[in-house]
């Protein structure tokens, strides 16, 4: 089974939903800086979950190699992952009308409201996950739990095997 932090997923479902399968360019509302968006790419190509062929267009080039420009594409693994998150099979085609993803709902707006939403998923998420999709380094992400704790955000922190795991209790 494999693991994906939000950011991960959010690059997959988006590149899945392009017809060249490209990760680039990300999606403006996932609010991740450079630093953070190459260290989650490098991530899913060393997975296997993203390959790097011949970009076929500016706006796909990831890295470049002397005069070679370089894409990140998800690959067959990655969609599995996708599929695999998403409790469902994957689907061999997309239709035309399911090509570009929705901007509305392709992730949050802000670093914030992803926070936000990774902290009330189920499994809630780790420090490293939370660092990964912000792009900030451990005390800014952590003072930022802080402040969502002065807004009223009630966030628990439990031990799984030996890392915290944080989550937003639900109001109720």
């Amino acid at each position: 089974m494999t693991k994906l932090s939000h950011l991960h997923y959010v690059l997959l479902v988006i590149a899945a939903k392009r017809s060249n399968g490209s990760i680039l360019p990300p999606s403006a509302s996932i609010g991740v800086n450079r630093a953070g968006l190459t260290r989650a790419i490098n991530m899913l190509i060393k997975r296997g979950l993203a390959d790097e062929p011949d970009a076929a267009d500016e706006s796909s080039v990831w890295r470049t190699e002397g005069k070679r420009k370089i894409a990140a594409v998800i690959t067959e693994a990655g969609r599995a992952a996708v599929a695999e998150a998403d409790g469902k099979k994957p689907e061999a085609e997309h239709s035309p009308a399911e090509i570009e993803p929705d901007p509305v709902q392709a992730a949050p707006q802000t670093k914030q409201a992803l926070l936000i939403a990774m902290l009330k998923r189920e499994e809630g998420a780790t420090l490293l996950q939370l660092v990964e999709a912000t792009g900030w380094l451990p005390h800014t992400t952590r003072a930022a739990l802080t402040g969502l704790r002065k807004k009223g955000h009630v966030i628990t922190a439990s031990k799984v095997d030996g890392v915290s795991l944080y989550r937003i209790q639900a109001a109720g």
